[in-house]
């Protein structure tokens, strides 16, 4: 009887890390970063990333400096 409890403790072990394994890790409020929009591409990135314009007022928003250049040459 001590042999078989012994033994579904450990099985109910090792089925509780396998489990566990295959889960992403929850993020914390640190690792949360906001989000912009490209203004020519409509993609999402971290903002803490974004190349950023100011034109008439408004802000925009760019992953590189080759968006940026394309999008400001199509809207001058």
């Amino acid at each position: 009887m001590l042999r078989f409890l012994g033994v579904a403790l450990l099985f109910g072990l090792i089925f509780s890390l396998a489990r566990s394994f295959g889960r992403p890790e929850p993020a914390r409020p640190e690792d949360v970063q906001d989000l912009v929009q490209d203004a020519l591409t409509r993609v999402y990135f971290p903002k803490n990333t974004a190349v950023k314009v100011v034109r008439g007022g408004e802000t925009f928003y760019f992953q590189s400096l080759e968006n940026r250049d394309r999008f400001l040459s199509q809207n001058r």
